[in-house]
């Protein structure tokens, strides 16, 4: 059994995002350093242009060089670990913030895939305006109030705390580890716009992720 068991495929998924390109490419480059293999997802929100999603598909395809998987039709038992890059554009479908700001809601959708894969007790990543719908998503099931960071972005961290969980303040680069909720967060894309510090966010949240992983 132990033999059958290592020749299972260590995956970590990445949820895409079209404006989080270099937090993607940089985490496919540590996911495939560290001896795991990557997962590329793809979500499309209900009521979404049906145009925009092939367009953005085929972006994605072309960056991740392998076949990309519907987060709809996606078995969160080929999983290890699951990684969320949303850009701004895109968290402005996804949820209503801008209009509702502390009240706002997510997609359905999305939180009943996000309350799946925390159910199973995977570990998440999440960089920047994917922090927000991430505890809003996982609000009401948490074994505790979830400790994230956004960087220092005061108006999504009026939101994060609103839904039930504490925001700290970071630096690029640095990313906050919750151990009980088996969370890890920064403020990616959104706390920098020098590449190298998102190169080394990036390496960061997957040291973190597999510690969680291995812990």
């Amino acid at each position: 059994m132990p033999e059958l068991r290592s020749k299972i495929p260590k995956r970590i998924g990445v949820l895409l995002s079209s404006e989080s390109l270099w937090e993607i490419i940089f985490c496919f480059h540590q996911i495939e350093s560290k001896g795991y293999m990557r997962m590329p997802i793809v979500f499309t929100p209900v009521g979404a242009d049906p145009d925009e999603p092939d367009f953005k598909k085929s972006i994605h395809k072309n960056l991740s060089r392998i076949d990309l998987t519907d987060a709809e039709d996606l078995k969160t038992g080929s999983l290890t670990a699951l990684i969320m890059a949303v850009g701004e554009k895109e968290f402005d479908t996804l949820c209503d913030f801008d209009e509702k700001g502390k009240a706002f809601k997510i997609s359905t959708e999305l939180r009943a895939f996000l309350r799946t894969v925390y159910r199973k007790g995977l570990p998440i990543g999440a960089f920047g305006h994917a922090v927000p719908i991430l505890v809003k998503a996982i609000q009401g099931i948490t074994q505790s109030g979830p400790v994230v960071t956004v960087g220092n972005n005061p108006k999504l961290q009026s939101g994060i705390e609103a839904a039930g969980a504490q925001a700290i303040t970071t630096r690029p680069t640095e990313v906050v580890i919750d151990q009980t909720n088996k969370l890890v967060t920064s403020g990616g894309q959104l706390a920098t716009k020098r590449l190298v510090e998102v190169s080394a966010d990036c390496e960061n949240m997957i040291k973190a992720l597999l510690e969680l992983i291995k812990g």
